[in-house]
């Protein structure tokens, strides 16, 4: 009776948990505080979004992340991530998991980026495995790319395609895991004020369009506020810096379901 509930209330919300439900890694604080907003970034959370991303780490950074809904245990994720520059490229690997013992997924991924001239181009694999208590588990390859182009000094456009494999479930039946093209623009109106929107396609599902709004109080605190139109939900957010961390939270607030937080620590170790 408890997995049928779980189930029903996956299935029932629109966005975060039916996101992790098909196997598509969190976002993120900064990205939730957004709108969802998250092909556009180049910060220690892009091994969650767009790989092109990665560019942006010029040290050693680590993340950890916690997302709630309802506090209610099956809806909760962990994540976890460290990025580092190398020789041959910008390289990541990060974790997640989604669920409880009843019912979970997981997923490890190890993506790499590079800069060429005002490109940086990204890939990402990914292992994503399946639990549910009964049943039994069930393991699938999903592969991602992306691009980040910086076209003046105050405009960036960002490109995602999560599963370009489209990489299948359950052999027997052909389920798919969902394939999603990301489009965004970044447009820096001053030093403390940044707008952001995105458009994101899943081949089988309608489009949704998402704006955002970053502002850059003194250089330590940013406050951030996003809307998806597909999920009718409002996002608030804030990052504090201190030192070697940064803090952020996330709020995605819709009127019929509830509210989603979202947790995030940043720390770079040099």
């Amino acid at each position: 009776m408890r997995l049928i509930l779980i189930f029903t209330l996956l299935i029932s919300l629109a966005g975060v948990s039916r996101a992790q439900l098909s196997g598509i890694p969190p976002v993120g604080p900064v990205s939730n505080g957004l709108g969802g907003i998250s092909s556009t970034f180049d910060n220690a959370w892009s091994i969650f979004n767009n790989p092109a991303g990665l560019t942006g780490n010029d040290e050693l950074v680590g993340v950890f992340g916690y997302q709630t809904i309802f506090n209610f245990a099956p809806f909760n994720t962990v994540a976890a991530a460290v990025t580092s520059p190398t020789k041959i490229g910008t390289v990541s690997f990060g974790t997640y998991r989604f669920g409880d013992n009843i019912f979970s997924s997981q997923m490890g991924s190890l993506g790499i980026a590079k800069t060429l001239g005002i490109m940086s181009l990204g890939i990402k694999a990914n292992y994503l495995q399946y639990n549910i208590q009964g049943f039994g588990r069930r393991s699938v390859f999903v592969a991602e790319m992306g691009g980040l182009a910086t076209l003046t000094d105050n405009l960036r456009f960002g490109m995602h395609i999560y599963n370009f494999t489209q990489s299948i479930i359950a052999e027997e039946s052909g389920e798919k895991l969902p394939t999603l093209l990301r489009l965004s623009l970044q447009y820096k109106v001053n030093e403390e004020i940044d707008f952001y929107v995105e458009g994101e396609k899943d081949v089988e599902q309608d489009p949704d369009l998402k704006v955002g709004l970053s502002y850059n109080l003194n250089g330590m605190v940013v406050l951030r506020t996003g809307f998806s139109t597909l999920t009718n939900r409002h996002s608030l957010g804030v990052g504090v810096e201190i030192k070697k961390f940064t803090i952020d939270y996330a709020l995605k607030a819709n009127s019929n379901i509830g509210s989603a937080h979202n947790f995030g620590l940043t720390y770079r170790f040099k």
